[in-house]
């Protein structure tokens, strides 16, 4: 107990070496603690958002933008391709389910996007409070739009202050189910019948070829020719070749069925590919970020424990006195050894519990941060790596601490006290 209390008064004695030693020794560790929760929180974040999406088939351009088109619903425009390639999947045998996605219209910055039933449920697994779309302009909404059933809304193509954007102020949607919060970018969408979205923009084509404005509640301005005549009906879509789709959802049945389809939709009209195999690219590229910033980290990390050594020399000079004075009147010099050692260590490792939670706190903060700017939440949590990392840095203390206590364990007092300041 004397012990302890003896351990305590040396280390409050000099508060600001305390805190110097605390506060460097913290900053390095939360340095390294935020670099390696991010990166892991962006990665598992990103693939829970790209889980239910096995397999896109999309125009020709870049994999990348697709997936982020797609999965993450940053906007930007997309090739459309041809209904034609629905119809041939849904009488797949090799097909559980497929879905067409319909990009572009946006209602309050949030993406209202054209489907079909069966990729709101994902294929029946979830739940909606409410019901599904039945019939044009009714719309099932994410759980974080704001909206209730029963609310209405009016839906802009393109987003506002963008060249080419315009309002269909004259067109209302109703909400009729409300999907349940699944953390993801889906959160903030809003899911109409894809022959609703053709049917706005071919009424929007029609204004303005004829130069006149004209009415749309509830009520098709299709061309016989166009207008489908059933919500949801993949067989029909055949027919209407010209309107096309963004992108198509594919659920496959197996594993080598999802290889065969990628395979055989990848050719001169449509490429196909697993969101989760270009995420594997982008966590290439992100790797390499990281390998850049744990070497920014390292060498703050040298700089901050040349500062650290200096400091403790300092912090130990200004207790030497005292030191030499208790080995003049018969204190153990194991005893002394274990003082000073301990009080260092004392230090460091609150400074390292300190830093750990300070690294943590950073990440949420950054991690909550680009959740609101990316839709996809970013989990944050310390794993065993971490803490095995944490006691590494604890164990390279130990050593560290002891340096500079055998340093003064070798000096002897009485010279010490017969040096001047």
């Amino acid at each position: 107990m004397f012990n302890i209390k003896l351990l305590w008064l040396n280390v409050s004695k000099n508060k600001f070496g305390t805190l110097m030693i605390m506060l460097l020794t913290g900053l390095s560790v939360a340095l390294s603690v935020t670099v390696n929760l991010q990166e892991r929180a962006f990665r598992e974040g990103s693939a829970r958002a790209a889980e239910r999406f096995d397999l896109v088939i999309g125009g020709l351009g870049s994999e990348t933008q697709l997936v982020l088109s797609t999965v993450f619903l940053q906007p930007s425009p997309l090739p459309l391709i041809d209904t034609q390639n629905l119809t041939a999947l849904e009488a797949d045998s090799r097909v559980k389910w497929v879905a067409p996605l319909a990009l572009g219209d946006f209602t309050k910055g949030m993406p209202i996007i054209g489907t079909s039933k069966v990729f709101v449920t994902d294929g029946g697994e979830k739940e909606i409070q409410g019901r599904l779309f039945e019939r044009d302009f009714e719309a099932a909404v994410g759980a974080r739009t704001g909206y209730q059933i029963g609310d209405k809304f009016s839906p802009i193509h393109g987003q506002v202050g963008e060249s080419g954007s315009h309002s269909h102020s004259d067109i209302e949607y109703e909400v009729v189910g409300v999907l349940p919060e699944d953390h993801s970018i889906w959160d903030t969408a809003i899911l109409v019948p894809i022959e609703t979205i053709w049917e706005v923009h071919a009424h929007h084509q029609e204004g303005q070829q004829s130069g006149e404005h004209t009415e749309l509640h509830h009520h098709s301005p299709f061309p016989i020719k166009t207008k489908p005549t059933h919500i949801n009906q993949i067989p029909e879509m055949h027919e209407h070749s010209e309107l096309g789709v963004s992108a198509i959802i594919v659920k496959p049945t197996s594993f080598s069925a999802a290889y065969q389809l990628r395979s055989e939709y990848r050719n001169s009209q449509t490429q196909a590919l697993f969101p989760a195999e270009v995420l594997v690219k982008v966590y290439g590229v992100l790797g390499d970020s990281k390998e850049v910033l744990s070497w920014i980290a390292v060498v703050m990390q040298i700089l901050i424990g040349i500062a650290l050594m200096m400091i403790i020399t300092l912090y130990l000079k200004q207790q030497q006195k005292q030191i030499a004075a208790w080995r003049i009147f018969g204190a153990p010099r194991h005893k002394i050894l274990w003082l000073v050692w301990s009080s260092l260590l004392l230090l460091i490792t609150l400074s390292i519990i300190l830093g750990a939670i300070l690294g943590y706190i950073a990440t949420l903060l950054i991690s909550q941060h680009i959740s609101l700017k990316s839709g996809f939440a970013l989990p944050v949590s310390f794993t065993l790596e971490d803490v095995s990392q944490l006691f590494l840095i604890l164990s390279i203390s130990v050593i560290f601490a002891l340096i500079p206590s055998l340093m003064l364990y070798a000096q002897s007092p009485v010279k010490i006290l017969q040096e001047r300041d």
